[in-house]
Formats: structure tokens, C-alpha cells, sequence
């Protein structure tokens, strides 16, 4: 089989056998794709430090497992390792357990070497390793988090027919109520944007530099969409849709408080499950929520499966954690102007 090494992927050749290596992967999912260094670089200048375990034998190199690290700082605190910012799971892809904790270890050597002040892996299914493989690290694990996955079953009209009576009602109330919808790319992103930063304004959130949005499509313009559901030619709900294989994920869906009463975000959901039974998707992934909170329970009502997710973090020797928390929500944020509440992550 041959000796398990370590490669710092920079070269574009191997950063397609990355995307190669990504893409006939079970396990993986779109944030695994190489071109996302290239967004967060572009967008936020995180460095992006891209693990790769190689595995030489007869004169060929073979890319066996990955692990996309990025050195994420924010502010004056010191900087962290992160697989993958902003997004659910992107943790280690290895083919066995012995890659996985031979990356895993790779990882945790710079935490050794005091170079960050911690490492934080987002992992769709629990870790192989355990700390008695990293004597002297501390790692706790959170998984309050669950993913949830529509799955398309057919067509839009038996999908409909698979819902409760009353979503059924609401969808159509949407309909009655002159919501329209248009998808498309970059053309698109200022209205999605216009949404997308006054609802996580009044949640109390810093959203996405614009930048961010604009990178996404030069390095994924054909997986790329945006949707945006209007009432009278104004926009408000708009999400952002990510294909990746049999999948259609929408990472980022913001609408409105003042015009929910029109049923904007339950159009806005159904006219997602729609464009991907239109392009022959097998599921839709509608992200990540915590169990019992609000888009859980609106989440649920679709009837998608749930997956537990588990988000690992170790810190430098010498360093306890204190309990982990994922939320990005500051209460002030909530009054602040909205042409100050953009472009702040």
C-alpha cells in the first residue's frame, strides 16, 4: 500500500487530485472542495493550510485523506485553526482510521508547537481517535447540532402530496398572497443581500462581507444559485443554494420579519425543494439547526432527516476549555444602523 506522508497542498495539480480525492468520497460535502481556500482567502485573507495524507508506492503519488485547515483570527485574540469557518462539517476525510489519526495528529502538532491557541474540527460523524492517542491535549466534543436533509422522492406533485394538510395550505397562501420568485447567480445579489442583512441585523448577528458572495461565484459559478421571493416587486426572503454532487444546500435563507405574515419563508423553502427536483437532485440540505430552537421546529415540518453533528475542539497545552458555545449573536447588534451592520465577519 506504501508509507503515509504529508502534503501542504499549494500546486494546482494537486489541488485537483484534492478535488478528485473530494469528490468520489461517500463522506464529503461541498465545503470540502478546494476552491473554498480561495473564497476565505480572497474574502477575509484567513490562510488556508491544506492537509493532504499521500500514500507513494510503484512511483505514484495517492491522495488518501484530507484535512482543510485555515488559520482563523478574529480581532486582538490569538489566532485558532478552523476545518472549515462558516461552515457545518468539513473536517477530516480519510479512507481508514489510520489516515484519519494520522491527520489528526498532523493537526494537533501545531497546536505542540504553540503556533495557535487551539484547533477546531466540525466532523459529520464521531472522530475514530481518542485522546489517549494525544497524550497531554485537552479536547472536548460539542453535538447539540443537527444536520437535516430533505430527500427528494419524485415529483413536485407527489412531494407536495407528502405534506400535512396544513403546510400544504400555507404554501398555497404564499401563492394567493402575489409572491413571486426569480433564481439566478451574481445578478441576483444585491436583493439577497439586501435580505440577508437585515435579518441577521435584527437577530443580532454580523453577516458576510458582500465580498464573500462575489468570491463564491468566481470560484463556483456553476454550482452557485440565488433565489429571491418578492411581494410587489420588493424582495423579502432570498436564500443561497450550493449544488455539490446529488445535493442541493442552502447555507445561507434570511427572510423578513414584517412580511412573514404572507407566508414568505414557507413559499421561499418550497420553491427550493422545487428547483432541486427540477435539476434532478436527490435531497436538499437545508443546514444546520439546534434541537428544539426555532428553525428546528420550522425545519422539522418538511419532514427531513436528521443527522447528529459533532464539533471537536482542542486547545494548546497548558489550556482547559470552558464549556463550548457556537453563537454569533450580540444583542446591541440589534439596534445598530443597518449600513453599519454589513461587512463585519
Amino acid at each position: 500500500m506504501g508509507e503515509l506522508t504529508l502534503l501542504k497542498i499549494k500546486e494546482i495539480k494537486f489541488s485537483s487530485d484534492w478535488d478528485r480525492f473530494v469528490k468520489v468520497s461517500d463522506t464529503s460535502g461541498y465545503p470540502h472542495l478546494f476552491n473554498w481556500c480561495r473564497v476565505i482567502q480572497d474574502a477575509y485573507n484567513h490562510k488556508c493550510m491544506a492537509l493532504a495524507a499521500v500514500k507513494k508506492g510503484q512511483g505514484m503519488e495517492e491522495i488518501c485523506g484530507i484535512l482543510p485547515l485555515y488559520r482563523f483570527k478574529r480581532g486582538i485574540s490569538r489566532p485558532r485553526l478552523v476545518s472549515v469557518p462558516f461552515f457545518d462539517t468539513a473536517g477530516i476525510l480519510a479512507r481508514d482510521r489510520e489516515i484519519e489519526s494520522f491527520l489528526l495528529s498532523r493537526g494537533i502538532s501545531y497546536l505542540n508547537r504553540g503556533m495557535v491557541s487551539g484547533m477546531e474540527l466540525r466532523q459529520d460523524a464521531p472522530l475514530a481517535c481518542t485522546d489517549k492517542q494525544l497524550p497531554g491535549i485537552f479536547s472536548e466534543v460539542y453535538d447539540a447540532k443537527v444536520g437535516l436533509s430533505f430527500h427528494i422522492n419524485g415529483s413536485q406533485e407527489r412531494i407536495m402530496a407528502g405534506f400535512k394538510s396544513k403546510l400544504r395550505n400555507q404554501i398555497r397562501k404564499g401563492q394567493k398572497n402575489g409572491l413571486t420568485w426569480r433564481i439566478g447567480k451574481k445578478e441576483l445579489l444585491d436583493p439577497f443581500y439586501a435580505v440577508f442583512t437585515r435579518n441577521m441585523r435584527d437577530l443580532g448577528s454580523p453577516v458576510h462581507s458582500k465580498r464573500f458572495f462575489k468570491a463564491i461565484f468566481t470560484w463556483f459559478y456553476h454550482h452557485g444559485f440565488i433565489l429571491v421571493v418578492y411581494y410587489r416587486s420588493k424582495p423579502v426572503a432570498a436564500s443561497f443554494l450550493f449544488r455539490f454532487k446529488k445535493s442541493l444546500a442552502n447555507p445561507w435563507a434570511s427572510s423578513i420579519k414584517e412580511f412573514r405574515y404572507l407566508n414568505s419563508n414557507i413559499f421561499l423553502y418550497w420553491q427550493m425543494i422545487r428547483f432541486a427536483c427540477n435539476m434532478g437532485m436527490e435531497s436538499f440540505d437545508m443546514g444546520r439547526s439546534s434541537k428544539g430552537a426555532s428553525t428546528y421546529r420550522f425545519k422539522k415540518q418538511w419532514g427531513p432527516e436528521e443527522r447528529r453533528l459533532y464539533w471537536y475542539r482542542w486547545e494548546s497545552p497548558g489550556k482547559e476549555t470552558r464549556g463550548y458555545y457556537e453563537t454569533l449573536t450580540i444583542d446591541p447588534w440589534k439596534k445598530m444602523p443597518l449600513p453599519l451592520a454589513r461587512d463585519w465577519i
